[in-house]
């Protein structure tokens, strides 16, 4: 049976309006460093030559959910189709929000897919303003968005604000990503300043994150297989809201 949520994917990838509609393997893998340089060299030295392709960013998140977390719920759950609302941006401070892009994250069972809408000649401050206000201003921005964004958006409020640090490589086939996130900062969008309810994450912690296409899955194997590390589902967004709630 074709669900609500498929029939919308399908309309918008038939109007070309679905974003980089290529399905893709997000392989997560958790491990602890004390330096990340040491982690970085072991990407250097992998027999697929990891090589560093962008310079290092902070990335700040907007995560958005009902009133029932519901969108938490599946997660934990391990719904096989679900979405992942989000407003992104990049830059050390992260109540300074600038040309944000708001993006729904599709996952098909082990396989996942992202609609983008860039808020372009955007900016405010989020610590002098009221999570109404935020809210409102943020829904008038959507207004022009695709339709998928539009469908879901106005019954979900923020619920998780989380920080991050990103570096990003390149498999010298180009087949393969990988990212690595440390650093990590939740707060609660509830407190009126946010800041105080701030919880971080050990910096020793690293999330390595693989990325590829769905054909090249059986090679991947090759690629992970050089890692010592415990595939693990972790979810950023699951494990802000068992900490800060």
């Amino acid at each position: 049976m074709v669900t609500n949520m498929e029939k919308v994917v399908n309309k918008i990838q038939k109007k070309s309006a679905l974003i980089g509609a290529n399905y893709r393997y997000e392989r997560k893998f958790i491990t602890n460093y004390n330096h990340i340089e040491d982690l970085v060299q072991k990407l250097y030295s992998h027999s697929f030559n990891f090589s560093e392709v962008f310079f290092k960013r902070r990335v700040n998140n907007v995560y958005y959910d009902d009133n029932k977390l519901d969108f938490y719920k599946q997660n934990v759950s391990g719904v096989g189709k679900r979405e992942k609302f989000r407003l992104r941006w990049y830059g050390n401070d992260f109540s300074s929000i600038n040309d944000p892009v708001f993006e729904v994250k599709l996952k098909f069972g082990q396989v996942g897919d992202k609609v983008s809408y860039k808020i372009k000649n955007f900016n405010l401050d989020l610590s002098i303003i009221s999570m109404h206000d935020f809210y409102t201003i943020i829904s008038d921005k959507v207004k022009d968005s695709n339709i998928l964004i539009q469908s879901k958006f106005f019954q979900l409020y923020p619920t998780l604000y989380n920080s991050y640090d990103r570096r990003y490589f390149l498999s010298a086939c180009e087949k393969f990503r990988i990212t690595l996130d440390y650093n990590q900062h939740f707060y609660n969008p509830n407190y009126k300043n946010f800041q105080l309810s701030k919880y971080k994450i050990d910096i020793d912690e690293i999330i390595v994150e693989l990325k590829y296409q769905t054909q090249f899955d059986e090679e991947a194997r090759d690629v992970s297989q050089e890692f010592n590390f415990r595939l693990s589902k972790n979810s950023k967004y699951v494990r802000g809201i068992e900490l800060i709630y």
